[in-house]
């Protein structure tokens, strides 16, 4: 078990930042169902690249 993977929540902010580097913050409010444009926001503040890449190593569907 990957350690730094501890959570649900983890995937799914792994999730939301790769989303806002690939589409606008509007379309990622929609996709991820916040009523506030503002909670999509805070995910830039996360820096999680390496995060991203265990996740890709780890992932089933290689």
């Amino acid at each position: 078990m990957n350690r730094k993977i501890c959570s649900g929540k983890v995937i799914r902010s792994t999730l939301i930042i790769h989303w806002l580097k690939h589409h606008d913050i509007r379309k990622v409010q929609y996709m991820t169902g916040h009523n506030f444009v503002s909670i999509a926001e805070r995910y830039w503040t996360y820096n999680c690249e390496e995060l991203e890449d265990e996740l890709k190593s780890f992932h089933s569907l290689k």
